[in-house]
């Protein structure tokens, strides 16, 4: 009796030194970014586009509200100029640890306007502020999740008056990594994402898929571009109508890339659908 007491005691203590040598693995792997001065920076361009032909963009039936938000939505999902340029795709560097200095916390907005959020995908730093603005005279009901932890709500804000304008607590956006908002108030079509970003070398590319990460310190590095899912995998429904939308799985590539000082390097995506 008292061996398998004894056995079960150690048994404990071990669990515990490998959970504390798990936990400080964690913290070492996430050291904080280092701000620097940087004389040397350089700039990484390029260009995220499309491969083949773009496809037609679906449209989703709207079920609620038609008299103000029509009765077709286009997906917001897939955004490609004229000559193949993808737009709302992030571009950032994987694991840098220092670099120049971040960007001053700002206020942004999150508008919503004709049952469509705009800007569909946008960056900030830990500590900014945001505000959610209803431009409908509808309610709206902005969700976000925090897409690395599935089902998990950073915020839930309801707005049902017409210029309503409602900060986020700033507490909820410390937390570097992606959000995913969609509307709870019978408007499944509407998507938008937020990354809170960890460093300052992140972007999202313009309506030609162009995007530029400057000041950069000399160095090798891994250039990563994400593009959400555009595909619908599957409808849940409620009484015969569309209440949720879930899709295909974000498209996620790689690139190494070398940095001169004050060089200009270039890097280039090809978003190939599946």
């Amino acid at each position: 009796m008292r061996d398998t007491v004894h056995r079960i005691s150690m048994l404990k203590q071990s669990i515990a030194v490998l959970f504390v040598f798990v936990y400080c693995i964690s913290l070492f792997s996430q050291q904080a970014y280092k701000e620097k001065d940087l004389t040397d920076g350089g700039t990484i361009c390029g260009r995220v586009t499309l491969a083949g032909t773009s496809p037609s963009i679906p449209k989703m039936v709207v079920t609620k509200n038609a008299d103000l938000c029509g009765a077709l939505k286009p997906s917001p999902r897939l955004s490609v100029g004229k000559s193949g340029g993808v737009a709302n795709a992030i571009v950032y560097l994987e694991n840098i640890a220092e670099g120049k200095k971040c960007t001053a916390a700002k206020k942004f907005q999150l508008k919503q306007s004709q049952c469509e959020y705009s800007p569909h995908v946008m960056i900030i730093s830990p500590g900014s502020h945001l505000e959610i603005v209803n431009n409908d005279k509808i309610l709206h009901n902005v969700h976000a999740y925090d897409c690395g932890h599935a089902l998990k709500s950073v915020f839930n804000i309801a707005q049902p008056i017409k210029g309503q304008c409602t900060p986020v607590n700033d507490a909820q956006l410390s937390k570097a990594g992606l959000i995913e908002t969609t509307c709870d108030a019978g408007h499944p079509w509407m998507s938008a994402y937020i990354m809170v970003a960890s460093h300052p070398y992140y972007a999202v590319t313009d309506n030609d898929g162009n995007f530029t990460l400057s000041d950069v310190p000399p160095g090798k590095y891994r250039l990563k571009m994400w593009h959400e899912g555009v595909a619908i995998a599957k409808t849940e429904t409620e009484n015969g109508k569309a209440k949720k939308y879930v899709y295909e799985e974000p498209y996620e590539q790689t690139s190494d890339v070398s940095v001169a000082p004050h060089g200009n390097a270039s890097a280039n995506f090809e978003l190939k659908l599946k």
